[in-house]
């Protein structure tokens, strides 16, 4: 299911600081100039829970895509993570600018 960013409200980056992939990801976050609220879940606890709960894994990078009406997607993989990010840059970027 793909998401449109007309509906998302809120977007988070589930990571942790040592994990190359993560490191991957948040590196495109900057390069994209995207702010992209960021989940440490070896820092807090119930980011862990939360990622858990929402994506059934606690596998990271996790970007989570969050709906207006509740509906969450859980979207894995950097390389996935940063393609869905490059291709939505401008419509992210507007959310940044009136988050």
């Amino acid at each position: 299911m793909v998401l449109s960013l007309e509906q998302s409200e809120n977007i988070a980056l589930y990571h942790y600081e040592l994990c190359p992939f993560c490191t991957k990801t948040r590196r495109a976050i900057d390069e994209l100039g995207l702010e992209i609220e960021l989940k440490n879940i070896e820092k807090n606890h119930q980011y862990r829970i939360d990622l858990h709960h929402g994506g059934q894994k606690t596998q990271v990078p996790c970007l989570r895509i969050e709906r207006s009406n509740g509906d969450s997607q859980w979207l894995y993989k950097s390389a996935e993570i940063i393609n869905y990010l490059a291709k939505h840059q401008n419509e992210l970027f507007h959310l940044t600018l009136t988050a």
